[in-house]
């Protein structure tokens, strides 16, 4: 690899480890979680303060871990075993693609081993009826993640096929990050529904919306890695065909891509994706239901 690769190598690397060391800090965490709860125009009681706090910096500096970890092995792996005439932009791509997925094991990882825990003499609250993944994630992010990278799948395929035609391709770029995207969406299509299918015990109504918030922020951690990777790998696929071939129709498909990704970008800023958890499984959610008793009172 040349030094711009190692520069990108070093920064991520770099970067994840700034992450983890600020996990460890509580003004930071404390700092996370209000802010999530602005996004997300909830309310949080004081005393839910710590323990999301803590939930939320252990999925940061487990995705930070993930992403450091993968980042030193792919680089490791492309420093020895690339051919010299691959170009240095792409294997440096190829590290950014190895980041995403480290973020998405190490997210898996720790939501799958966080646990609530209620104490046994105190009541606890429960929800009507089952969840599944879709009451956490907006269409937009579930399908769209799913349609891009099926969408990579294919143009790979139709690449492979008509390698003769597609011979001055970058073939190894548009495998590669095809792989990546499919990588990320098996590991998170079975480990959201894992997250999901997990216990909520909760002592209140609070402490429920919460967990949920909780959830949905993993739950969008995960579906990032295969959104981004499908994404750019349509991209990158439809680019490199029609600059080796002079295809107008790829080309065109390029642009395609990008307007709908703009548009998707556009519809998630504007329909609040991030709250779509709340309006489907709290649509009668009231301020007194997370409202912090202690302090109201005050």
């Amino acid at each position: 690899m040349d030094g711009g690769t190692w520069f990108i190598s070093i920064l991520l690397f770099v970067t994840s480890l700034a992450l983890i060391a600020l996990s460890f800090v509580p003004y930071y965490a404390r700092y996370s979680v209000l802010r999530y709860a602005q996004r997300l125009e909830l309310r949080l009681p004081s005393h839910l303060e710590g323990v999301m706090g803590r939930r939320l910096m252990a999925r940061m500096r487990a995705g930070a871990i993930g992403a450091a970890v993968f980042v030193a092995a792919s680089s490791a792996s492309l420093a020895w075993l690339v051919e010299p005439d691959i170009r240095s932009n792409l294997v440096g791509l190829l590290v950014i693609g190895a980041a995403f997925v480290g973020i998405g094991v190490g997210t898996a990882v720790a939501a799958l081993a966080a646990s609530s825990s209620v104490a046994p003499d105190q009541p606890r609250v429960a929800r009507a009826g089952a969840v599944a993944v879709k009451d956490y994630l907006a269409p937009v992010e579930l399908v769209g993640a799913r349609v891009v990278v099926a969408g990579a799948v294919l143009l790979l395929v139709w690449v492979t096929v008509f390698t003769s035609r597609y011979a001055s391709v970058d073939y190894v770029g548009i495998t590669m990050f095809s792989i990546f995207g499919v990588l990320s969406l098996v590991l998170f299509e079975v480990a959201s529904r894992r997250i999901v299918d997990q216990s909520q015990p909760a002592g209140s109504t609070a402490e429920l919306v919460w967990d949920d918030a909780i959830r949905a922020s993993a739950l969008r951690d995960l579906v990032t890695a295969p959104l981004a990777l499908g994404v750019y790998s349509l991209l990158f696929g439809f680019v490199s065909v029609a600059d080796a071939n002079g295809d107008v129709v790829f080309g065109l498909l390029g642009g395609i891509v990008f307007v709908t990704l703009l548009a998707a970008a556009i519809v998630s800023r504007v329909t609040r994706t991030q709250s779509y958890f709340v309006r489907r499984l709290w649509p009668d959610l009231r301020w007194s239901d997370t409202a912090d008793a202690t302090t109201d009172a005050a």
